[in-house]
């Protein structure tokens, strides 16, 4: 089945960056630290499938990446998010494979690497964004529409998978 496509539709309204807890750095991904990246989305998505080589192929030496945000604890990856460009959405950044370290999760980690790719996005002129996600995704689906992040129906059965997925938002929020 097709990924669930969410836009925000303007950049111009971010909100502020938070201030991250002792210990964890937001920065660029460095090409040298395409293992501990491997590891750390390979932990995040419990898929063996994330090798170096995989990667360098998709996160840090693909054309249409721009940017590789990571937020490290004491030196070692523990969030990430990407930056990129593509023909198929022209004028909008694209939110691509965000992670967090299940160990690090609830401290704004996936928060903190969206919002700077979103700031990125806005400094190279663009003026929306686009992320694609799978329906599984509650929690990551939540913290899309506190960014502001909304559905977009590419076909006709989206309205019914959407419509199950915000229900299932709805029911975490209120446990």
């Amino acid at each position: 089945m097709s990924c669930l496509l969410m836009r925000r539709p303007d950049l111009n309204d971010l909100p502020a960056m938070p201030t991250l807890e002792e210990g964890y750095q937001l920065r660029l991904a460095q090409s040298n630290e395409a293992d501990a990246i491997a590891v750390l989305l390979q932990g995040a998505f419990d898929d063996t499938e994330w090798t170096v080589d995989k990667v360098k192929k998709e996160l840090l030496e693909s054309r249409d990446v721009i940017k590789t945000f990571i937020v490290d604890y004491r030196g070692v990856p523990v969030a990430t998010s990407s930056l990129r460009i593509t023909d198929e959405f022209p004028g909008s950044g694209y939110l691509h494979w965000v992670a967090s370290h299940p160990a690090h999760r609830r401290k704004n980690l996936g928060l903190v690497v969206c919002l700077a790719c979103l700031y990125a996005a806005r400094e190279i002129s663009c003026t929306s964004a686009v992320l694609e996600t799978q329906e599984m995704r509650i929690p990551a689906i939540g913290l899309y529409k506190k960014l502001g992040f909304e559905p977009v129906y590419r076909e006709p059965s989206d309205a019914e998978r959407w419509l199950l997925v915000l229900s299932n938002l709805a029911a975490a929020i209120n446990l």
